[in-house]
């Protein structure tokens, strides 16, 4: 049986745009493609850096349709454009997960600007009542035509666009498109004088029954706002449902789903918990629900600001009780239930809560009712592969909110055994709790079973207050589960144990396979859609994780796979469109491969020539992009060089340049105290001063000295009061972090300790490190910058500056939580990301950064890339 070839497929779109190509007088123009888009380059079009363009949005399924009508007009312009490479590609762009900014944008048009005006009115008269989204980072043309426009950056990579385009006057206007529309100061619109339209913003919605007084949140399928039913004065909420965004399967788009949520809530009208339907309208294409207001706070954001709740009953802070919480929505539940609805989707964002703590349940556009609801749910939080027809998946649900309320953890979501996450995910509750609170885990326990029957159980006794029983106890056992619990096949036990030397090995061993597979993954693609320093950057590219593989020899596949990954990266082109930072940029790049060429002999690196950068430039003072990082850099650079010869002159001549910089400037970092969100930047490593000590410490001069030892003496005095504020049950999880927060503070401490000979600044990091263990079980990111694998390289330096066994220990445990947090079996370990659902290749947050400490704990020592020595 033959199957009919799908028109929106990559190899379908080429053929089709390139046979209307054909039919066309013209030059020759063919198409190429980087994975995500196809690319159509005039030759005749003239070089701009930025300028008016065109974006036209449809829907995947009409994607095909929509280029039979746009190429050919604008293959008798002057201009570039590229479309998305299929229609998957455009289904994953309208979908919103990859930002407002990105939905919508079919084809982007680059036209000469003599034709823009012309060509725009074109392509709106053809597109005339074609189905599209909105872009939101532009202004349509016309209302009923999905031809948008907006003054943005031509032909450059993202990062350019970051660095924004500098207009006739020398201004500098961001390049990024954002969820709004923005318009540099130089450019006239060009549409706007002839009858385009224009939407302002307004605070009246709803033929102005309504008055918006705050927004809840910004998402690409529309926002939710808080507002004022102006004829009562009652508080409401408005959501907002944009057309054509977040279609699935089945066609089904936000407003389906807001459509679904009106109905369910018309069943549930008058349960307490849930919030009262008070209206429903439409304005142009998109739709809004607005139902009564039940709270300010989401158990989300009241445990990001105030901690987690206590699971224990005693001296709840606040009002925060979790058991009390748990009723509270056990009850809401029941009463749901009753109506025929299963929710689906409750997770920490959809508990809202009042000025009394009380909870109520918001958000059912993917519930059942009556058996039927639309796909989608939060990955983790629910039962997987739930379907809505049986109430007790809420339980599960309950469960994993519960988790999140009482350690501020999401659950883990990168095994793809379902089990495999469950069990981590009440082992790192069990981690988290105290004692006392074990009963609370049992709970949470039970409501995660994959049996029915159990989690309806778990369920009576907490609605009864009856005692919970024992987890994972057999009818002819009396095993303590907590202190012994059940061993599942391939899974974790349900408390984190510290690796034995053997699986700490083993697991290392795997990461380094992880890392090779991801190296020859990397040549493999060639250059790629990615900016370049996401392709080549020692903080998310090549760079660093290749020099974490030039740490293993002894391993041929390693050394391969490194030699393999520096040929690929001096023949990179995007070399040139680097800047000159340690982490970011060409420092870092130039630093593998030099290391490259030291380790596995000059061969193996071709003759490459990285782009001229004038000693010290970069933006600021910091490790990441700016002059303590480049002159880091360098000092290793000139390390690998010959102790006499020009190599090793330029190097040591760019880290002076860096410390000249470094010790007549300001550097000390923004003088605003910490907030939760910037935790401890100003002292940090990455970005802060103590980022900048660590590079003047190892310079020789007088100046840098001077400096380091009064950045150095600053710090120390300002470490009680950042380990105070890390301990209060609000602190962000920041403050734990290698990039901002005590552990880079605490790794620097230790290189002054031993530079100074100073037990006091040992004391000090030390204390930073407790401060860290104590956060770490409630740490959710395992990677370096921002995870515990930062703080398990401070243990470790503690280790090896002072011989101390305990931080040896420490290191270990820090490990066995680590893996806890990982998917797959302890001694083949997938770790997460920044996405926690998937790997990631970065050194910074990704396997590389968690394989550099596995290798130092290993080891007992050893280098970590980019950082000098601690002697």
């Amino acid at each position: 049986m033959s199957t009919r070839p799908d028109p929106g497929s990559a190899e379908a779109l080429r053929r089709r745009v390139e046979a209307l190509t054909a039919a066309e007088p013209g030059p020759p123009r063919p198409l190429r493609t980087d994975g995500q888009w196809w690319y159509h380059q005039d030759p005749r079009m003239p070089a701009l850096a930025h300028g008016w363009k065109l974006h036209v949005s449809t829907r995947p399924g009409d994607l095909a349709g929509l280029l039979d009508v746009v190429v050919p007009i604008l293959l008798r312009r002057t201009c570039d454009f590229k479309f998305a490479r299929s229609a998957a590609v455009l289904q994953e762009l309208n979908s919103g997960r990859h930002g407002a900014a990105a939905v919508g944008k079919a084809v982007t048009v680059y036209p000469r600007p003599d034709e823009l005006r012309a060509l725009g009115l074109e392509l709106a008269q053809a597109l005339t009542g074609w189905a599209g989204p909105g872009v939101l980072s532009d202004r349509r043309i016309r209302p009923e035509a999905p031809v948008h426009y907006r003054y943005g950056p031509f032909r450059v990579t993202e990062d350019e666009a970051e660095r924004g385009m500098t207009g006739p006057d020398g201004t500098v206007f961001p390049g990024l498109a954002e969820a709004r529309y923005r318009q540099p100061p130089w450019a006239d619109d060009p549409f706007t004088a002839h009858g385009a339209a224009v939407r302002t913003a307004t605070t009246r919605v709803g033929d102005g029954r309504y008055r918006i007084t705050a927004g809840i949140t910004r998402a690409p399928s529309g926002h939710v706002y808080r507002a004022v039913e102006l004829a009562t004065g009652r508080e409401v909420v408005v959501k907002q449902a944009r057309a054509f965004v977040a279609e699935d399967g089945t066609g089904t788009d936000a407003r389906g789903r807001l459509r679904h949520e009106r109905r369910v809530l018309a069943a549930l009208a008058g349960v307490p918990g849930v919030p009262p339907l008070v209206d429903y309208f439409r304005h142009g294409s998109e739709e809004y629900l607005v139902s009564g207001a039940c709270g300010h706070r989401d158990l989300r954001r009241t445990v990001l600001t105030s901690g987690p709740y206590p699971a224990v009953g005693a001296a709840a802070a606040e009002g925060q009780d979790g058991w009390e919480l748990a009723r509270g929505l056990l009850r809401i539940l029941d009463a749901v239930h009753a109506r025929g609805v299963v929710v689906c989707d409750l997770k920490p964002a959809n508990v809202v809560l009042d000025q009394d703590g009380r909870a109520a349940l918001v958000d059912f556009g993917v519930s059942a009712l009556a058996g039927e609801r639309p796909p989608g749910a939060t990955a983790g939080y629910g039962l997987p592969d739930a379907g809505g027809e049986d109430p007790t998946e809420d339980y599960y649900a309950l469960g994993t909110t519960l988790h999140y309320a009482l350690t501020g953890l999401d659950p883990v979501v990168i095994d793809p055994d379902p089990a495999t996450g469950r069990d981590r995910t009440l082992a790192c509750l069990r981690a988290a709790l105290p004692a006392a609170g074990q009963r609370m885990a049992d709970l949470v326990e039970g409501l995660l079973s994959f049996d029915p029957a159990e989690r309806r159980a778990a369920a009576a006794r907490l609605r009864g207050g009856g005692p919970l029983p024992d987890r994972g106890r057999g009818p002819h056992t009396d095993r303590d589960p907590v202190e012994r619990p059940v061993e599942r096949p391939g899974l974790v036990r349900s408390r984190p144990v510290r690796p034995a030397r053997a699986p700490l090995d083993a697991a290392l061993d795997h990461t380094v396979t992880t890392c090779v597979r991801m190296a020859r993954e990397l040549v493999a693609a060639g250059p790629g859609a990615e900016r370049p320093r996401t392709r080549l950057s020692l903080y998310d590219g090549g760079a660093g994780l290749g020099l974490e593989l030039l740490q293993h020899p002894d391993r041929p596949d390693a050394r391969a796979a490194a030699a393999d990954l520096a040929r690929w990266t001096a023949t990179h082109p995007a070399l040139d469109r680097l800047d000159g930072s340690l982490y970011q940029g060409r420092t870092g790049v130039e630093l593998f491969l030099a290391e490259a060429a030291a380790v596995l002999g000059t061969a193996a690196v071709p003759e490459h020539r990285l782009p001229e950068a004038p000693p010290g430039t970069g933006e600021g003072a910091d490790q990441i992009a700016g002059a303590a990082g480049i002159g880091t850099g360098h000092l290793l650079l000139a390390a690998l060089a010959p102790a006499v010869g020009p190599a090793g002159d330029r190097h040591r001549a760019a880290a002076a340049a860096c410390a000249v910089r470094l010790t007549t400037g300001p550097v000390d970092g923004p003088e605003d105290p910490p907030n939760p969100g910037t935790a401890a930047l100003a002292e940090g490593f990455a970005h802060g001063r103590a980022g900048v000590a660590h590079f003047l410490l190892a310079m020789p001069d007088e100046a840098s000295q001077r400096t380091a030892r009064r950045i150095v003496d600053g710090l120390a005095a300002d470490l009680p009061r950042i380990v105070d504020a890390a301990r209060r049950p609000g602190a962000t999880r920041r403050y734990l972090a290698w990039c901002r927060g005590l552990a880079g503070l605490g790794s620097l401490l230790v290189q002054a300790g031993l530079r100074y000979d100073d037990e006091h600044l040992i004391a000090l990091a030390v204390e930073a490190a407790d401060t860290c263990r104590t956060l770490a079980p409630r740490t959710a990111q395992v990677f370096r910058c921002c995870g515990l694998a930062g703080v398990g390289d401070l243990l470790v330096d503690l280790a090896t500056a002072t011989g101390d066994e305990r931080h040896w220990t420490a290191a270990e445990d820090l490990a066995a939580l680590l893996l806890t947090r990982a998917g797959g079996p302890p001694d083949r370990p997938v770790l997460p990301g920044r996405q926690p659902d998937v790997e990631a290749r970065a050194w910074a947050v990704g396997t590389p950064g968690v394989t550099t400490f596995l290798r130092r704990l290993s080891r007992r020592g050893g280098p970590v890339p980019g950082l000098l020595p601690l002697r």
